[in-house]
C-alpha cells in the first residue's frame, strides 16, 4: 500500500548481512559490495561480483478491508575490482523506489435513467534506481576515504481503465471501455562520499553522506505534460562496529534526510519531513562450516516513511535473523559466500497496518 504515494516504496541498497544485523550499510566486518560505500569492499582479495535478491510477502488490513500481498524488488547488483592492495573501484546498479501497486473501485453510473455497474482499475508499474562507479583507497592502516558518482535512472507508467457492465441492458450500440495510460522516465546525478576509521582492533566507526541533483521526470510515447523536477535530500549514515569478544560483535547504525521541501507541488501534499532510521544487531561466529567461519546474525530495526498515508505517518519496524556460508576462503577471507537474512516486521499507519515477511539473498563470488 506504501508504494502508492510519493515515489513509491523505499528500498534501501542494503545487502543480507546489513539485514539481518539491522544496519544501513555502514562500517561492517564482513567485505562485500554496497552502494554508496566502496569502503565497503576494501578487504576483497580479489575481482568480485555480487547479486542481492529480496523477495517480500505478508497481509495488510485497512479499516474492514484486508488481503494478502507479495513482491520482489530489482536486484542490488555490484561488482568490485581491487587496485593492489588499498584500494578498490566499484560499479553497482540498485532501486531506490519502488512503484507497484494495483487497486480496483466498483460503482455505478447513471446512463438513459439506468444504474450501470462500472469497474474503475487503477495500476502503477515502475521504480527510481540508480547506476553507480566508487572508488576506495586506504590512507593509513586504520582510515580509508572513499567516494561514488551515477545517475538515476528508471521508468513509471501508470494507467487506468474504466469498464461497462451492460450484461442487463438491452444496448444497441456496445460502449466501449475507457484508458488512459501515461509514462515518465528519470534522471539526474548522485554522489556520495564516505570515511571508515578503526581507532583500534576492535572497534570501527564509518559515515557517508550523500548528495543528490534534482530527479527530473520526463514525460514518453504519448503522455502529454512537462518535465518536472524534484529535489532529493542529503542523507547521512552513521555506523559502528565493536568487537566485545573473540567471535561476539555488536552493531549499531542510524540513518537521516528531510524530504520538508522537494520543489514538487505534488510530492510536497504527501511527504513527511525529517526521517530517521536506526537498528542494533549482534553477530556470533557459532562455528566453522564448509570452507569458512559460520556467524550467526540477529537485529532490530526502526525507520520512517518519506511518504504519508492518507494524511499519516508511516513507520516500519522489524527483528531479523541471519547467516552465513563462506564457500570459498583465502587468508582467512572468504572469496566466495552466501549471505541469507530473514526479517519479520510491520508498516503501520492510521487506519493501515501490513505484517510482511522479507527475505533477503546475497550471492558473493571472486575470481581467485
Amino acid at each position: 500500500m506504501l508504494g502508492s504515494t510519493g515515489l513509491g516504496m523505499r528500498l534501501e541498497p542494503i545487502d543480507a548481512t546489513q539485514r539481518a544485523l539491522g544496519g544501513v550499510a555502514i562500517a561492517g566486518r564482513t567485505p562485500t559490495i554496497i552502494p554508496g560505500d566502496p569502503t565497503a569492499s576494501l578487504d576483497l582479495l580479489a575481482s568480485t561480483a555480487s547479486v542481492t535478491l529480496q523477495p517480500m510477502w505478508g497481509s495488510y488490513k485497512i479499516g474492514s478491508n484486508q488481503g494478502e500481498f507479495s513482491g520482489t524488488r530489482f536486484p542490488v547488483v555490484g561488482i568490485a575490482f581491487p587496485l593492489g592492495t588499498t584500494g578498490v573501484a566499484t560499479l553497482t546498479l540498485n532501486s531506490f523506489f519502488d512503484q507497484n501497486s494495483s487497486a480496483s473501485v466498483k460503482d455505478t453510473l447513471q446512463l438513459m435513467g439506468n444504474d450501470i455497474p462500472i469497474t474503475d482499475k487503477s495500476d502503477l508499474l515502475g521504480g527510481l534506481s540508480a547506476l553507480r562507479m566508487g572508488w576506495a583507497q586506504r590512507i593509513s592502516s586504520s582510515i580509508a576515504l572513499g567516494a561514488s558518482a551515477g545517475v538515476y535512472t528508471g521508468s513509471v507508467e501508470r494507467s487506468v481503465v474504466r469498464s461497462f457492465d451492460l450484461d442487463s441492458l438491452p444496448l444497441v450500440t456496445p460502449i466501449k471501455e475507457f484508458s488512459d495510460k501515461k509514462e515518465w522516465t528519470y534522471s539526474g546525478p548522485l554522489l556520495s562520499i564516505n570515511l571508515s576509521w578503526n581507532p583500534n582492533s576492535s572497534l570501527q566507526l564509518g559515515t557517508a553522506l550523500q548528495w543528490s541533483g534534482k530527479i527530473n521526470m520526463s514525460p514518453i510515447g504519448a503522455s502529454e505534460g512537462e518535465k518536472q523536477s524534484i529535489k532529493a535530500p542529503l542523507e547521512l549514515k552513521l555506523g559502528g562496529n565493536w568487537i566485545i569478544n573473540p567471535g561476539v560483535s555488536l552493531n549499531v547504525g542510524l540513518s537521516s534526510s528531510d524530504w520538508s521541501n522537494s520543489g514538487y507541488p505534488e510530492l510536497d501534499a504527501v511527504v513527511v519531513g525529517r526521517t530517521t532510521t536506526y537498528g542494533i544487531g549482534l553477530e556470533w561466529e557459532a562455528a566453522r562450516f564448509w570452507s569458512g567461519p559460520f556467524p550467526l546474525r540477529f537485529g532490530y530495526r526502526r525507520s520512517t516513511m518519506p511518504f504519508t498515508f492518507k494524511g499519516h505517518i508511516a513507520k516500519e519496524q522489524n527483528v531479523s535473523v541471519g547467516f552465513s556460508v563462506v564457500v570459498a576462503e583465502a587468508l582467512e577471507l572468504p572469496i566466495a559466500a552466501i549471505d541469507v537474512a530473514m526479517e519479520r516486521g510491520k508498516h503501520s499507519a492510521s487506519g493501515l497496518e501490513e505484517n510482511f515477511n522479507r527475505l533477503t539473498v546475497t550471492l558473493r563470488a571472486g575470481n581467485r
